[in-house]
């Protein structure tokens, strides 16, 4: 009996310690509360009378008790974009140097934010006026131990800003370091990666809907993309589309910035496929390069990824040709080549010193002047303009068969005055394959 009572005194013990530890749990968990930011004091100054009290100098520091606010519209998360925030109000964008990583944490892209700008610099870089602080004698990045007490979060994120549409026959300079939106456009570089293995960073042309590339004051609209991007090894989308991301320049040079991949909006794939590419970011060991006069062959140019012809010192007036593989379009409907060229000094002896052939039997070997060869009409950069120019779509519709293109340069001289330099870039066939 004595047993039994002390087994049941230790069931009495154990129910009575689960009611009580039971007791203490709650099966609800109360949630920590949000906090959400708010500022108390106005903005007195606009983006764009804050980029005005620049003026015409290099740099100058702001005294007054300036503030101002904007909405993130861009910052480094994706890698594209390196200690950098880009903000904008209703007046226009500004571009931000800041001496710190991982900005994204805290400047979500949607946050508003008030800065104080007492202080701070305000300085030209290359065309863009940015804030920022001085760096040996020139405007460079905000220390991030100055953030504290002038950088003020208001708010939670609201939703992305939407870009503005970018009117390339309209005032461009309000537009600088905005968030925007090219519409109908392609990237001649299709189906290659945003930047080219081994480049820090790699500027790629944007085209219009036609493929022609598009020029702002005699120098070419590039997309410029880091190495360091989480996109870097992505193809660049085919057919036409919109392009978002921050608009910049630099010396005189426009470019984009897109953010992240999501930036390359709606591109629509016109049903062709590439038959042959080659961007020349290598030495082509398949090309044919065939010095018939002058002793000077086509050559390639490692520091910029073309190939390039020029007769200057040379040993005489000079023929030389480049030539590609062989390209089979058996089966290929609509097969269309693009490519790009750019020359610079004048050749006074030759209207035309460079012309583009098709041959169907070339020996793919060898002398090119012993197989037949078509001209093909496309357009060629104008003389001694040192801009990129698309050849826009060359039609190989009347071609059912293996082909080679070739480009022969010439010169009618050896000195200055009687030779040019032509480079050729982005070579691209494509077209569709029959069922």
């Amino acid at each position: 009996m004595k047993y039994i009572r002390l087994k049941n005194l230790g069931i009495i013990i154990s129910l009575s310690l689960m009611v009580v530890f039971s007791g203490c749990v709650k099966h609800n968990f109360d949630e920590p509360p949000i906090n959400i930011p708010h500022v108390d004091f106005d903005a007195n100054c606009s983006i764009a009378g804050l980029k005005a009290m620049l003026g015409t100098q290099d740099m100058v520091e702001i005294t007054a008790d300036t503030i101002i606010e904007g909405i993130v519209t861009a910052n480094d998360e994706s890698g594209n974009i390196y200690k950098k925030l880009y903000i904008r109000d209703n007046t226009g964008g500004l571009e931000m140097g800041i001496d710190q990583t991982s900005l994204y944490t805290t400047y979500k892209v949607g946050q508003r934010v008030f800065i104080k700008c007492k202080g701070l610099y305000l300085g030209n870089y290359a065309d863009v006026v940015q804030l920022g602080y001085p760096y040996n004698g020139s405007i460079g990045r905000i220390p991030a131990a100055m953030l504290s007490g002038r950088f003020f979060l208001d708010s939670l994120p609201g939703p992305a800003p939407v870009p503005d549409t970018l009117d390339l026959s309209g005032a461009l300079g309000g537009k600088v370091s905005n968030l925007i939106a090219l519409k109908n456009v392609r990237f001649p570089d299709a189906g290659s990666t945003f930047v080219i293995p081994g480049e820090s960073n790699t500027n790629r042309d944007i085209a219009d809907a036609f493929g022609n590339v598009i020029s702002i004051g005699g120098k070419n609209l590039i997309l410029r993309t880091s190495s360091y991007a989480n996109f870097a090894n992505d193809k660049m989308p085919d057919g036409v589309g919109t392009l978002i991301g921050i608009f910049s320049v630099f010396n005189g040079q426009y470019q984009v910035y897109i953010r992240d991949i999501n930036d390359t909006k709606n591109f629509v794939d016109t049903g062709n496929k590439v038959i042959y590419q080659q961007n020349f970011d290598a030495d082509p060991p398949d090309w044919v390069k065939f010095a018939k006069a002058g002793g000077k062959p086509w050559t390639w140019d490692a520091t910029y990824s073309v190939m390039v012809a020029n007769g200057y010192q040379g040993t005489a007036p000079c023929e030389t040709w480049l030539v590609s593989p062989a390209i089979d379009l058996t089966g290929i409907s609509n097969p269309i080549l693009t490519f790009k060229t750019w020359t610079k000094f004048t050749d006074s002896g030759l209207a035309n010193p460079l012309d583009v052939y098709i041959s169907t039997n070339y020996s793919g070997s060898g002398d090119p002047t012993t197989a037949d060869w078509t001209t093909l009409q496309c357009a060629l950069s104008p003389a001694n303009s040192g801009i990129w120019t698309s050849s826009g779509d060359v039609s190989l519709a009347t071609f059912n068969q293996p082909v080679y293109i070739a480009y022969r340069y010439r010169s009618s001289g050896v000195t200055s005055g009687t030779a040019s330099k032509w480079e050729v870039d982005t070579f691209k066939v494509t077209g569709k394959k029959n069922q």
